[in-house]
């Protein structure tokens, strides 16, 4: 009976384990701040000239993976198991973060509520940002618009409690003009080819 009952313990602090419910603190105060590249179509597409801090124009969102090495973007999203909502950033667009807090955001704790979908465990992170302004919801629309996109990609631990939570430390990145993929640059010089003969042969 005590071997029975020793058994049942182990497979029930197994299963606590395999399912506790991992989170971080998804901030990057403890970062040198997001900045803004060269902007697309001026003001309009990005809000802040170069090398400006991005303020409460543009959004945040946390994604990740299991941890390992992606070699692109499309990569790490086609991996991804889960994500935050969408935070704004502080400040006023082209700020500093030393007088408005521009290029600052705190997502709170994620998983929010704690517990949705990151069991405790290892993971790459996606912090990625981009061009809001009331009209572009997601990175993807932002990014397909042509509007100011970036991100940063690191390795945390998300602790399940007792354990502290783990704060991120979001490396700071670019936040620039989305650049299309080669073969759309591929399928523009195609274009321009079937042109030129075209106009050859009238």
């Amino acid at each position: 009976m005590k071997k029975l009952l020793l058994s049942l313990t182990v497979v029930a602090l197994s299963v606590a384990t395999m399912y506790a419910q991992g989170r971080v603190n998804f901030n990057n105060f403890a970062s040198a701040g997001v900045t803004v590249g060269t902007p697309n179509q001026g003001s309009a597409g990005g809000a802040g000239t170069a090398g400006a801090f991005i303020g409460a124009n543009y959004s945040v969102q946390l994604l990740w993976a299991p941890q390992g090495s992606y070699a692109t973007e499309a990569a790490f999203v086609a991996a991804v198991v889960g994500s935050s909502g969408a935070f704004p950033f502080f400040g006023t667009t082209g700020g500093t973060p030393g007088t408005d807090g521009a290029g600052l955001f705190d997502g709170g704790t994620v998983p929010n509520p704690v517990g949705t979908s990151m069991p405790a465990g290892n993971y790459t992170m996606m912090a990625r940002a981009w061009y809001n302004n009331g009209s572009f919801a997601t990175y993807d629309a932002a990014k397909a618009g042509n509007k100011n996109v970036g991100f940063a990609t690191f390795n945390i631990a998300a602790t399940a409690s007792p354990t502290p939570i783990n704060t991120t430390a979001v490396p700071a990145f670019t936040v620039t003009a989305s650049v299309p993929e080669p073969s759309t640059f591929a399928l523009l010089g195609l274009g321009a080819g079937a042109l030129v003969l075209i106009r050859r042969r009238k």
